[in-house]
C-alpha cells in the first residue's frame, strides 16, 4: 500500500528501532506478525520513537497496542465500513468476515478513522502519543491479498492527509477521458483548473456534441486547457459520430441482424461503408478539426460497436451489426449470399449450421471496419498535412491478446492494426476488456510486455476504465470501483516504466483519487536525502517538492531554471538537487511541461530546454518571450498567454526550444 504511493519501505531488525530518527519525517511499520513477537524491550523501544516524534502503522492484538492503551473487543461480523474521511466511498467487505473491533482507547488525541457502519464500533484509530501519532487496525490490514485493498482501501488518503506521510516525488503523466455529458454547468476554466490539479496532462474531449443543445464550447476548452499547460485531444467513438447526425440522417443508420437500427448502450450506430454518409461524418469532423487540437484519439473503432453485448455474437441478433444495403451487397458479391440468411432457421447458411458462412461473415466485417478505419486516418493525414499541423493521432482497441475470439466477434486483427499503427504513425491506446476489470492491478504487466514485444518501440500507453460495477466485483473486492490503493495500484501497473496512462473517466474517478495519482505515476522514482542535498533517480521526467523559495536551485553542480519556488522538475536518470541560501540568477524559469525533459541552460537573456514528446509538448515559462527558436531557427509556434507567464506548444519529437528575453 505503502509502494502504491511511491513510498518505499526498508527493512530493519528490531535491535535498530532505537538508531532510526523521531522525526515527522519517518514512519514505523510494525505488522502484527512482528509486533507480536517483538520482546518487552523491543516494545517499550517502539513506543519510546513513538513518543519521541516518530510516526507509526500497525495491526491486530499485540504487546505493543496494549502498551499504547488499547484494548481489543470481541469478534463480530463485519459487514461495511464508513471511512470518516472519505464517507462518500462506500466499503463492503468481501464474504462473511468477523473481526475484533476496539473496546478501549486513549480518549485524549484520539480519532475513530474506520468504524463498522451499522453499530458504529471503531476498527481503526489514530491516536496521538507525545509528540508522534499512530495509526492502529484492530483487525489485520489485509490478510486476503498481497495488494493492501481489501479491508481498508483508502487508507492512503488517511496516511497523506491525516498523518502527513506525503512523497517528495510527483509527476503529471495521466491522460482522462472527458464527457461534457457529465459536467453540465461546469465552465473550461473551472475543469481545467480542476484536471491541472490532479496531475492530468492531456484530455481527451468528446467530440460528439458539435450541434448538441447547446453544443460544446470546444474552442472554450481547448483554449483554457493550453492556458494551463494541458493538452486537448479530439475523443471519436465513431461509427457514433454524435446524436444529432443519427437524428438527421437516418437513411445511414447501422442495422443489427434483425434489420433495426443498431443502438447499443450510447451508441448510435452509423453506416460509414457508406460513402456517402462517410464523406458527411468526415465534412463535419473537418470544420471541429479546425480548431487548435493537439491530438484526435480514434477510439474502439468497429462496425460491431464495442459494449459487452457485442461479445456474444450472432445469439444476439439485436446487438449483431452490419446488414444495411451497402454492407448486405458487398457481402452477397464476395460470398453469393445474403447474410440474413444467417439468421434463417429452414436456410441451410444459418450460423447454427453454416460456421464456414458465420466464419466468411466474420472477416467480411474485419475487411470493412480496416478499410474505414484506414480512410478515417488518411484523411486525419491528408489535412494535418495541408494545413501543417502537428498533431498525435491515437488508436483506442480492446485488447484481445488473452482472447482471440475477440477478432470475430469485433471486427477485429491485431497483426492489422500494428500495421495500421506503422502506416499511420499512431500512438496505440490499449484498454483491457471487461473481463479482466475484475482481475488485480498487476494484470497490467502482462498487457504491458505483450505490446511492447508486438510494437517493437512504438510508442503506446494503457487505458484503465475506473466505473461502478457491483456485480462484477462483489466478493472480491471491498468498492464498487477502484478506489484508494486498488486505483494508485491500477495506475502504478498500468504506467510502467513510461509514466504514461489513461483514465475512462475524469468524472468517474474519485476527487481524492485523483488527488493522490501524481504520487503513484513517479512510484517507479526514488529520492534519497544527504547532507543538504537528494539524490533522485527514475526512468522518467518527475518533479521533487522542495521548499526552495527564491533560493538558488542545483541540478549536479549547475543552476537549474526548470523550477518554482515549490518544486524542481527532474529530468530521468540520477540527478542531484541541492538547495543554497541566497537569490537565483534571474531570469526565465521552466514551471512545467507534458513531454519528457533531456535538458534545460541558461545563457545571457535566454533559456534553452530539450525535451522529447510523442505528440506535442506544452511547456509553461514564467515570462514571455521576445524571440522563440526551436532547433536554432526562429519559429512561430501557438503561445498562451496567463498572467504574467505563458505556454508554448512545441512540435512533438526530439528538440531544443530557446527562448530570448524581450
Amino acid at each position: 500500500m505503502f509502494a502504491s504511493l511511491g513510498l518505499r519501505a526498508e527493512r530493519i531488525q528490531p535491535e535498530e528501532i532505537a538508531r532510526e530518527s523521531p522525526g515527522r519525517g519517518t514512519v514505523l511499520i510494525v505488522p502484527h506478525a512482528s509486533a507480536a513477537h517483538l520482546g518487552t524491550e523491543e516494545t517499550r523501544e517502539v513506543i519510546a520513537r513513538l513518543a519521541e516524534g516518530m510516526a507509526l502503522v500497525t495491526d491486530g492484538t499485540s504487546p505493543l497496542a496494549a502498551g499504547l492503551g488499547i484494548r481489543p473487543g470481541r469478534r463480530e461480523p463485519v459487514d461495511e465500513l464508513t471511512d470518516v474521511t472519505r464517507p462518500e466511498v462506500r466499503i463492503v467487505w468481501p464474504g462473511r468476515q468477523t473481526a475484533a473491533g476496539i473496546e478501549g482507547y486513549p480518549r485524549w488525541g484520539t480519532l475513530p478513522m474506520y468504524t463498522e457502519k451499522h453499530q458504529g464500533r471503531p476498527l481503526a484509530i489514530m491516536l496521538n502519543y507525545g509528540k508522534g501519532v499512530c495509526m492502529y487496525f484492530a483487525p489485520l490490514v489485509d490478510p486476503h491479498t498481497a495488494m493492501g485493498y481489501s479491508r481498508f482501501p483508502t487508507l492512503p488518503t488517511v496516511l497523506t492527509q491525516e498523518m502527513g506521510c506525503r512523497p517528495l516525488l510527483t509527476r503529471r503523466g495521466a491522460d482522462a477521458y472527458f464527457d461534457p455529458g457529465y459536467r453540465v454547468g461546469r465552465s473550461p476554466e473551472e475543469m481545467a483548473v480542476l484536471w491541472k490539479s490532479w496531475g492530468i496532462r492531456a484530455v481527451h474531449i468528446a467530440a460528439w456534441y458539435v450541434r448538441g443543445t447547446p453544443p460544446c464550447d470546444y474552442a472554450g476548452f481547448i483554449g483554457a486547457l493550453h492556458r494551463h499547460g494541458l493538452l486537448a485531444y479530439a475523443w471519436l467513438e465513431w461509427p457514433y459520430v454524435g446524436k444529432d447526425f443519427w437524428d438527421v440522417h437516418p437513411e445511414w443508420r447501422q442495422k443489427n441482424a434483425l434489420l433495426k437500427d443498431a443502438h447499443l448502450d450510447f451508441l448510435y450506430l452509423m453506416d460509414l461503408q457508406n460513402p456517402a454518409c462517410m464523406a458527411a461524418a468526415l465534412n463535419e469532423l473537418e470544420k471541429l478539426l479546425d480548431l487548435d487540437w493537439d491530438g484526435v484519439d480514434v477510439a474502439e473503432f468497429t462496425l460491431t460497436g464495442a459494449g459487452r453485448e457485442a461479445l456474444e455474437g450472432p445469439a444476439m441478433p439485436e446487438f449483431f451489426t452490419g446488414f444495411t444495403e451497402t454492407g448486405r451487397r458487398g457481402f452477397s458479391a464476395k460470398s453469393g449470399f445474403d447474410p440474413l440468411e444467417l439468421f434463417e432457421p429452414s436456410s441451410h447458411h444459418f450460423w447454427k449450421t453454416d460456421t464456414v458462412g458465420l466464419t466468411t461473415f466474420y472477416r467480411y466485417r474485419t475487411e470493412v471496419n480496416f478499410d474505414t478505419e484506414r480512410r478515417l486516418f488518411n484523411d486525419l493525414r491528408e489535412a494535418d498535412s495541408v494545413k501543417k499541423r502537428s498533431r498525435e493521432m491515437m488508436l483506442t482497441i480492446v485488447d484481445n491478446t488473452l482472447h482471440p475470439e475477440f477478432d470475430r466477434l469485433l471486427g477485429f486483427d491485431l497483426n492489422e492494426t500494428v500495421a495500421v499503427t506503422r502506416e499511420f504513425s499512431l500512438t496505440l491506446d490499449v484498454e483491457d476488456p471487461y473481463t479482466e476489470w475484475s482481475r488485480p492491478p498487476d494484470r497490467y504487466t502482462g498487457v504491458r510486455s505483450s505490446y511492447r514485444r508486438l510494437l517493437g518501440g512504438r510508442p503506446f500507453m494503457i487505458d484503465v476504465n475506473v466505473v461502478p460495477l457491483e456485480e462484477d466485483r462483489k466478493d472480491l473486492f471491498a468498492t464498487l470501483q477502484p478506489a484508494g490503493t486498488e486505483f494508485l495500484q491500477l495506475a502504478r501497473y498500468a504506467s510502467g516504466d513510461t509514466g504514461r496512462v489513461c483514465f475512462y473517466c475524469e468524472s468517474s474517478v474519485y476527487e481524492k483519487d485523483w488527488q493522490l495519482l501524481p504520487f503513484a505515476l513517479a512510484s517507479a522514482g526514488n529520492v534519497k536525502a544527504g547532507p543538504g542535498s537528494d539524490t533522485v533517480d527514475a526512468p522518467y521526467t518527475v518533479t521533487l517538492g522542495v521548499k526552495g523559495g527564491k533560493n538558488v536551485v542545483t541540478l549536479d553542480g549547475v543552476e537549474w531554471p526548470a523550477r518554482s519556488d515549490s518544486d524542481v522538475t527532474v529530468p530521468r536518470g540520477n540527478h542531484v538537487i541541492r538547495i543554497e541560501s541566497g537569490m537565483d540568477a534571474g531570469g526565465t524559469r521552466l514551471l512545467s511541461l507534458t513531454g519528457e525533459l533531456e535538458g534545460a541552460t541558461r545563457a545571457a537573456g535566454s533559456l534553452a530546454v530539450a525535451y522529447e514528446s510523442a505528440g506535442r509538448c506544452a511547456l509553461e515559462f514564467d515570462t514571455k518571450p521576445g524571440l522563440i527558436e526551436i532547433d536554432g531557427k526562429a519559429s512561430e509556434i501557438p503561445i498562451y498567454d496567463f498572467a504574467g507567464g505563458c505556454v508554448l506548444l512545441a512540435p512533438p519529437g526530439k528538440h531544443t526550444i530557446t527562448l530570448h528575453q524581450r
